[in-house]
């Protein structure tokens, strides 16, 4: 009789699991064909410009959807000795020293504000906040006059710190919440042990702030490295161009081998995702820690 009441009580409850896990099976098929949907419609177009980059600019027009009938790998060698090269090299260089001087500038404000509060941090740290409220494109004008009068017009100077300026409240705002979660009890450990402010954050705070500080490389390398603005209105000699801007010289005024500037596209993302395949697994945790305050 015990035998028959447990497996009509067990009946229901495996109807439930078995039900229960059909859903789930489901859920993660959907998931899995809007993930995939999604992955083809991002990865698509970078594919299209890589398989058009080896084509001529005849077959370009001629094929446009299809694979190239002869691999021209020689594009990419045109589209480096035709300037390329050196439009890379000025944007890696202005892209790297920007991108660390945010860095430092960025942590350091970050970290004060984060465990050494006082009398108006919270109003000092708005400020930074609204900083992501003002438009790039109201700024060009006062940036290029001030860049003028102070003689960094047409210089390196004239782009490094609007990029450290313009990308520093995000950089605050989420190196700040990611040290406002780090728990009190680790700084207390170390001033017990006789650490001051500043050994305290190489020993303590640094070591773990990895995952916010490859978020917001990534994010600021991201922005620097694609930016055309800037260098639009800051430079003006070709050789201090960036990749962006040198882009357009491969572009005449009557006629354009995009077979060439597609080879030139392919170079000028390489970085940018060679970067990111090294520090990704940083990124997603940087993210989630760095925008929840503590």
């Amino acid at each position: 009789m015990n035998s028959v009441v447990n497996a009509q009580t067990s009946h229901p409850n495996a109807a439930k699991t078995k039900k229960s896990k059909l859903s789930k099976g489901i859920g993660k098929a959907v998931l899995y064909v809007i993930l995939l949907v999604h992955l083809i419609f991002t990865a698509y177009p970078f594919v299209w410009m890589m398989i058009s980059s080896f084509k001529s600019n005849k077959e370009y027009f001629e094929n446009p959807w299809g694979l190239p009938s002869v691999w021209q790998f020689s594009n990419y060698l045109d589209a480096w000795n035709q300037g390329i090269s050196k439009y890379l090299f000025n944007s890696i260089y202005i892209t790297f020293f920007s991108v660390v001087g945010l860095l430092l500038v960025a942590t350091f404000i970050g970290f004060y504000l984060s465990i050494r509060p006082f009398k108006g941090s919270k109003v000092l740290l708005g400020a930074f906040f609204l900083g992501m409220l003002i438009p790039v494109h109201s700024t060009l004008i006062p940036l290029f006059t001030l860049a003028n009068k102070v003689g960094a017009y047409d210089t390196f100077w004239s782009l490094f710190f609007p990029y450290i300026a313009f990308n520093l409240p995000v950089a605050i705002f989420l190196i700040h919440g990611f040290f406002r979660g780090i728990p009190k009890e680790l700084e207390e450990a170390a001033i017990v042990d006789g650490c001051n402010i500043y050994q305290t954050f190489f020993r303590v705070y640094f070591p773990l702030a990895k995952p916010i500080l490859a978020t917001v490389t990534i994010l600021s390398f991201f922005n620097i490295m694609n930016d055309f603005v800037f260098p639009l209105i800051m430079v003006s000699q070709d050789s201090l161009k960036t990749l962006p801007l040198g882009l357009m010289s491969f572009k005449g005024n009557f006629s354009a081998d995009y077979s060439l500037i597609s080879a030139a596209l392919v170079i000028t993302t390489a970085p940018i995702i060679i970067l990111y395949m090294f520090l990704q697994k940083y990124i997603q945790n940087g993210v989630v820690a760095g925008s929840v305050k503590g």
